[in-house]
């Protein structure tokens, strides 16, 4: 998975703290030994998804619906958990985990959330307790054929369009700096200060006049910047290998990469890119929130033709692909770019009106 944000981390602390609870709540019960191994399984993930929900209820005080959900839903969770030898146990939890999977879709297609690692991982926990909860056991005879035809189409189907409307929702409808899954943005403050504000401008001005003669991309090239990636993609980083092993920290007269849209005249300069050294090492972000570094975990480097996609949110790249980290970085764009200054990346329209300009 990709590094977690911090404010929904807690949720996965709780999930890890129910853990143990389950698994004793399961040793003090006589009743564990008249049921199956998968009927245990399911009722610790279940504990598990229950104590993450409320967990991430400190987190969303300030959103009154959305706190009485996760209450509401991790209770439920947790008392279905330990409510295994009941007759309507199954349908219970079966209609609950698929209720909880649905609603969590509808909410983040209707905007009222954004995918984020936490969100991911539990979703795969209330999958897969859901194929447990479905699996038949011996004396259900009856029952065999129609649990299997379930299991063997709702939780696939399930898990296809969860991980697809989580992806298509993350790439289709980036945050205020066109962030998407995997581009791990720096910790800063919420609002920029006045002071913030005026460094960033200060940051931008001084990198636009630093940078103006790389417009034409022959004074780059002179002046040791290649193309790193392909050229049939709308944009190229252009990076500057003797920059990067320099290790010059947000130097706007030395940045370690430029961005050129690739058109119809030729590369057109979109702005310029800081690295930072190592994975992890974020830079200084004398704009706050307005100049937040970013690191991509969601690369697929493909050395066949030299492609990069993005990874699937279970962190999966297409067979032949190499998984691949970027250490921090921070863009600076010179253009008009919807997603502002500092985004993580440019607007595909931007580049389109460049290349028919």
């Amino acid at each position: 998975m990709f590094d977690i944000s911090p404010d929904h981390a807690i949720g996965l602390y709780f999930g890890l703290a129910a853990l143990p609870l389950a698994l004793l709540a399961l040793r003090l019960r006589p009743s564990r030994r008249t049921v199956p191994g998968t009927v245990l399984g399911a009722s610790v993930l279940m504990a598990m998804a229950g104590a993450i929900h409320l967990g991430l209820v400190w987190t969303h005080l300030g959103e009154i619906i959305t706190t009485a959900l996760f209450v509401i839903n991790g209770l439920a969770y947790i008392a279905l958990s330990q409510l295994f030898t009941w007759r309507w146990w199954r349908v219970a939890s079966a209609s609950l985990i698929t209720m909880t999977l649905l609603g969590y879709l509808g909410y983040i297609v209707l905007g009222f959330d954004t995918p984020d690692q936490v969100a991911l991982a539990t979703k795969l926990i209330e999958l897969t307790a859901l194929g447990l909860v479905l699996v038949p056991v011996r004396g259900e005879q009856r029952r065999r054929r129609w649990r299997w035809g379930t299991l063997g189409v709702a939780v696939p189907f399930l898990t296809v369009v969860s991980l697809s409307v989580i992806w298509i929702d993350a790439l289709a409808r980036p945050d205020a700096q066109h962030a998407h899954a995997g581009a791990l943005l720096q910790a800063t403050n919420d609002v920029a200060t006045p002071e913030q504000v005026a460094a960033a401008q200060q940051l931008y001005d001084a990198t636009a006049v630093a940078i103006a003669p790389y417009r034409d991309w022959h004074a780059a090239w002179a002046a040791g910047y290649r193309p790193g990636g392909p050229q049939n993609m709308p944009s190229t980083h252009w990076m500057n290998q003797h920059n990067v092993d320099a290790g010059y920290v947000m130097d706007p007269r030395h940045p370690q990469g430029l961005v050129y849209a690739n058109t119809k005249h030729g590369p057109v300069l979109l702005g310029a890119m800081f690295q930072m050294q190592h994975i992890g090492q974020f830079g200084p972000d004398p704009g706050g929130p307005l100049t937040a570094w970013h690191q991509h975990e969601n690369i697929c480097f493909t050395p066949f033709g030299f492609e990069f996609s993005f990874m699937t949110p279970t962190a999966t790249c297409p067979i032949g692909a190499i998984d691949i980290s970027a250490s921090p970085m921070l863009h600076v764009w010179i253009v008009d770019n919807p997603g502002g200054r500092f985004a993580v990346d440019i607007d595909d329209k931007v580049v389109r009106r460049i290349d028919q300009s």
